[in-house]
């Protein structure tokens, strides 16, 4: 049964019967629907596979726009990706304090999607859903960097500085303050009540809490930004209450799957806590059931980044995304790595694809195809182990 005749069966089932964790029947989210009406949302199927995840190297920059959306990365590689990710910022889709969201970018992107799937040698595979995630952190707006307590200064972590450390500096608001918290439920809101009936957007990405990339848990580890930021009010029971509310702050999507990333809780004086953030992966799979999407951005064979959450993370189940880490970062074993993946229970993974990062677009037809069957074979009870490459990226392993 391909895609689109599943889609339309399980959408005939949910008029009888609507379940998975919420999905199918909510408020009407249109200004104009009758008030206590409701509409019958068909149930959104998560994404499979390969997920192009986007250029996202103008996220180390502050307040910075992102590279324009497109399709061409994939329509190089027709029916072997599942997904792709829209890029947008809070500073842009709400410019002034209050105000109405401007989707304009949004909904030129999903116009772009539409128009790739209607191609007939997509139509006749696999057409794509779209993963939309929306970085708050340093690109958001200026008035809400600037509520009370902010703005904060701080700097990009080495990994997206060039290796250096209290360099590139970076601007965040008062994320933490119930001010700013409140601005951001109300924006999310305003996004849900456009898109979460979408079914192009069959999944919303947590941003919460994130100071300088897409990732709540990533936190900033620079000595200076650790000080600014306790100077301006932050301590880590704000910090855990910020992230274990960032549920709350998605709850206008009531029937779009909830994708957050996840890594070992990092204090602001120093140590871990995965502990902690095993409790909010349970919070997340609490509120919103199978919906909610356990993520982290760092795979790779062998894990060697956080292998504690990937360890909770597979232990959990339900619904599981990765995304890897920069081609580079791990030597460019793509079969393994994607392997390794699923071995933990990834349904999508997120690779990376500019050719200045060696990514998928370096690949060729068969070895993408290759990657992208391996999430409809049988998983391997376990993914060996690659030797040392001779140099960085030798190639598709």
């Amino acid at each position: 049964m391909n895609r689109v005749l599943l889609l339309l069966f399980v959408a005939s089932a949910a008029l009888v019967a609507c379940g998975g964790g919420g999905r199918g029947l909510v408020p009407s989210p249109s200004s104009s629907a009758t008030p206590g009406t409701v509409t019958i949302v068909p149930p959104k199927i998560p994404i499979r596979g390969l997920i192009d995840m986007q250029d996202i190297a103008w996220h180390n920059t502050d307040n910075a726009t992102p590279t324009p959306f497109t399709t061409s990365y994939i329509s190089m590689f027709p029916g072997s990706f599942g997904g792709i990710v829209i890029n947008e910022t809070w500073a842009d889709l709400q410019p002034t304090q209050g105000g109405a969201i401007v989707t304009t970018a949004i909904d030129n992107d999903l116009t772009e999607v539409q128009a790739y799937n209607n191609l007939s040698d997509v139509t006749q595979s696999s057409p794509v859903s779209v993963k939309l995630r929306i970085y708050a952190g340093s690109n958001a707006p200026h008035w809400a960097k600037s509520l009370p307590g902010g703005p904060v200064t701080i700097y990009r972590n080495p990994a997206g500085c060039n290796g250096l450390t209290d360099s590139c500096p970076l601007t965040v608001g008062p994320y933490w303050t119930t001010a700013y918290i409140d601005a951001w439920r109300s924006f999310q809101a305003q996004v849900a009540a456009k898109y979460d009936s979408n079914p192009s957007i069959v999944a919303v990405a947590v941003t919460s809490c994130a100071e300088q990339t897409d990732e709540p848990f990533v936190a900033s580890t620079g000595p200076v930004s650790k000080a600014n930021l306790v100077a301006a009010g932050l301590t880590d029971t704000l910090q855990e209450s910020c992230l274990s509310g960032a549920m709350t702050d998605y709850a206008a999507w009531a029937n779009t799957d909830i994708d957050f990333t996840f890594n070992s809780y990092n204090k602001l004086g120093g140590g871990l806590d995965t502990a902690f953030s095993q409790s909010v992966m349970q919070a997340c799979r609490a509120a919103v059931g199978s919906r909610c999407v356990l993520d982290n951005h760092a795979l790779q064979t062998p894990i060697t980044s956080d292998p504690q959450i990937y360890v909770d993370i597979q232990a959990m189940g339900g619904l599981i995304n990765f995304q890897t880490q920069s081609p580079q970062g791990m030597g460019c074993i793509w079969p393994e790595t994607i392997t390794q993946g699923i071995i933990l229970g990834a349904r999508a993974i997120e690779v990376w694809p500019e050719a200045k990062y060696q990514g998928f677009t370096t690949l060729t037809v068969p070895e993408v195809a290759e990657l992208s069957g391996l999430f409809y074979s049988p998983a391997p009870a376990s993914t060996p182990v690659p030797q040392p490459l001779p140099a960085p990226c030798s190639g598709f392993n």
